[in-house]
């Protein structure tokens, strides 16, 4: 019934300043982007995820958090935060399952990297 794919679309308060981030700052490639209906999208690292953005007057920051698997989450945090990512608090670590870091994008939507510690 499902075709392997996941897409997650967050309302944005200016395309273009997220593109930026997602792309310039993150490094996701932009597959789409429609100025004239205030469309946009990125693949991620992972095969078939894709992120999607519409522009909106009230943007409500998304309560869940996106999350990007690493292989070492302190070189990928000093990787982002040279290219002027900001991380929230310190790395959460999750023994035997996963270390956590948070950070937001332009409009405050919640997004983490994860660094496994096991395979599930």
């Amino acid at each position: 019934m499902y075709r392997s794919g996941l897409t997650v679309w967050y309302n944005v308060a200016n395309l273009e300043r997220t593109l930026e981030f997602y792309s310039g700052k993150l490094g996701f490639e932009v597959v789409f982007h429609d100025p004239s209906s205030g469309m946009a999208m990125v693949n991620t690292n992972t095969k078939d995820c894709v992120i999607g953005f519409s522009e909106a007057e009230t943007v409500e920051p998304a309560t869940s958090s996106t999350v990007f698997e690493v292989w070492n989450i302190e070189e990928a945090i000093q990787h982002l935060e040279r290219k002027g990512v900001a991380f929230v608090g310190e790395i959460e670590h999750i023994p035997e399952l996963t270390k956590l870091a948070t950070f937001v994008d332009p409009d405050g939507h919640n997004l983490m990297l994860s660094e496994p510690l096991t395979e599930l």
